[in-house]
């Protein structure tokens, strides 16, 4: 765009629109529509391209979330700043699950949620999930563009000052940060959540958690909806080991926000901890429930969290989600899938059940015939099982399809070492036990076994 045209646009263009125009001029910005709603993307490009005078090679739309990734991975948009409109539910499912994904892994992504009227909750989670604004159609193309003017920066000029305390902290200006938020709690508005939020976030990365901790108390008690504070908190208390502390923090933001099944997961794990495996299942199932009724495509990885958190403390319960997941296949079945039968493995040999353990490697060995991994695992269960022949049958098996596998394990190595003892091969043992000791040279068990073999 010309520097005159642009100074027209500038003149011309309502408060939001100039931000929307600076947005692709100045911040290198460009625009993208997930949707199969054709008026809509139609009515929006010609706002942005003939009202706005924005280039239609920077307003891009696609029906698919695929295509869309693949396009901003091109060199074309790796200096890009993307604002995404996103309808939340795309070819009947929910783009929940990938919208999460998007906002973990891209720094430079902004995020407009497309929705028709939904209730409370799913809009409390479309906040806590990090997206900038949503827009509820059908709209005019005057609110559309003020809602992408409010996530691209706040108008007003608290917002602003909001923003530069926010970037103090993420250079590391921590005292910088706390004089703004100080300012704006004294002078600009007493009791700005927000300013409350940077000060205890400047008190924290200080060292002051007491300080920070009031801050957020405060934050919270100003804004009944505001969940930042509570989830500080929650952190705060978590920090300090205090798991009571943490639940209750936890418990209040589930009230708010009941649609965060991850939050779920974390509530149930305290209560695992705490030995209360009863609380715990439920709040695992209303997890999976919750994960489930959105349809957010995170439903295995739900349940593998629960399973992994339980591996420990209650092996059972651990070794009926990740038999879930596997059940969820329907016999569709990949390599992919062979991380959960070696975790589910692991889950019944925590319970004794070895024989178990070796008819699942079985299964992953359908799928995956030659994985040393499901080999070796297999040969660890029949040792745990007392049988020895068996046991070093399935490991040389595993070597042979890679002969370097344990080489940067040395629970691997030392188990190996015990394997061929087992076997009375002491002389295929040592190589094995000297590798442990060389990656692990206080390895007790190691020592003392090569000891024995002089």
């Amino acid at each position: 765009m010309a520097a005159g045209q642009l100074m027209k646009m500038r003149q011309q263009s309502p408060q939001y629109g100039k931000t929307v125009v600076e947005f692709a001029a100045k911040q290198n910005g460009c625009f993208f529509v997930v949707s199969h709603d054709h008026t809509f993307v139609r009515n929006l490009r010609n706002t942005l391209n003939k009202e706005l005078i924005i280039g239609t090679d920077l307003i891009r739309s696609t029906t698919e979330t695929a295509k869309f990734l693949a396009e901003i991975k091109t060199p074309l948009f790796k200096d890009k700043q993307i604002m995404l409109l996103i309808e939340r539910v795309l070819d009947g499912r929910s783009t929940l699950g990938f919208i999460k994904q998007l906002k973990e892994s891209f720094d430079r992504i902004l995020v407009i949620v497309l929705t028709t009227e939904v209730e409370r909750s799913v809009l409390v989670l479309l906040h806590e999930m990090g997206v900038d604004n949503f827009i509820t159609k059908p709209a005019s193309m005057d609110t559309i563009i003020e809602k992408i003017a409010s996530a691209i920066r706040p108008q007003s000029k608290l917002g602003q000052i909001i923003d530069q305390a926010k970037d103090y902290l993420a250079r590391g200006l921590s005292r910088e940060a706390l004089a703004l938020a100080d300012k704006i709690l004294a002078d600009i508005k007493p009791g700005s959540a927000a300013a409350l939020m940077i000060q205890g976030d400047a008190h924290k990365a200080l060292g002051d958690f007491a300080a920070a901790k009031t801050a957020y108390e405060s934050a919270a008690e100003g804004a009944y909806m505001y969940l930042e504070p509570l989830k500080r908190l929650a952190d705060l208390y978590k920090q300090s080991g205090d798991d009571g502390g943490q639940l209750t923090y936890l418990e209040k933001l589930d009230k708010l926000s009941p649609l965060n099944v991850e939050r779920k997961v974390d509530m149930g794990s305290i209560h695992l901890a705490r030995g209360d495996s009863e609380r715990a299942e439920a709040l695992f199932e209303q997890a999976v429930a919750g994960a489930t009724k959105e349809a957010m495509g995170l439903i295995d990885e739900i349940k593998r969290t629960i399973a992994e958190r339980c591996l420990e403390s209650s092996p059972a319960l651990s070794e009926r989600y990740f038999r879930s997941i596997i059940e969820g296949k329907k016999g569709s079945l990949t390599r992919e899938d062979i991380a959960t039968f070696n975790r589910l493995g692991m889950a019944l040999r925590r319970q004794g059940r070895w024989e178990d353990a070796v008819a699942e490697y079985g299964r992953a060995l359908e799928v995956s015939p030659e994985d040393e991994n499901v080999l070796f695992n297999m040969a660890v269960a029949y040792t745990e099982g007392g049988r020895r022949q068996e046991a070093v049958a399935s490991l040389e098996k595993a070597l042979g399809l890679n002969p370097t596998f344990y080489m940067d394990s040395p629970a691997a190595c030392f188990n190996i070492g015990v394997m061929y003892l087992n076997a009375r091969e002491g002389a295929k043992a040592k190589p094995f036990l000297r590798r442990c000791l060389e990656l692990d040279p206080e390895h007790q068990g190691a020592q003392k076994l090569l000891l024995s073999l002089g």
